[in-house]
């Protein structure tokens, strides 16, 4: 640092809000609710592919989900569990996961209302 002066530190507190994803998975397709940049919400909805092993589609609706700093994974079945292990596999972030729950049918409604609470 010679010849410089150094520039004093100055305090900011710079307030990110936490971003999130809640997913509802079938066999038929996943609705993904995820927050966007400026606090907006964004629904998405994954047709599942009706030949091939199902990868695909897991892999599709994990990219869908991105990186948040909470996930929730909803559905019935194996598949539910499957996409958390897939979700795992890309983000390598398996802390990011906040809950993996059995559940019937939601509407995009239900998911957006418990998407706000995540991220609230």
């Amino acid at each position: 640092m010679q010849g410089r002066t150094p520039r004093p530190a100055t305090a900011r507190s710079v307030l990110r809000r936490a971003s999130g994803a809640i997913t509802w998975i079938d066999a038929r397709r996943a609705i993904i609710a995820k927050t966007a940049p400026a606090g907006a919400i964004d629904v998405e909805t994954v047709a599942a592919e009706t030949e091939g092993d199902g990868r695909t589609y897991l892999a599709r609706v994990a990219h869908e989900i991105g990186d948040r700093d909470r996930v929730v994974i909803m559905g019935p079945g194996d598949l539910r569990t499957m996409l958390e292990r897939e979700y795992v596999t890309i983000s390598h972030r398996p802390d990011r996961l906040v809950d993996v729950e059995p559940s019937g049918p939601v509407t995009e409604e239900e998911l957006v209302r418990r998407l706000r609470r995540l991220v609230s």
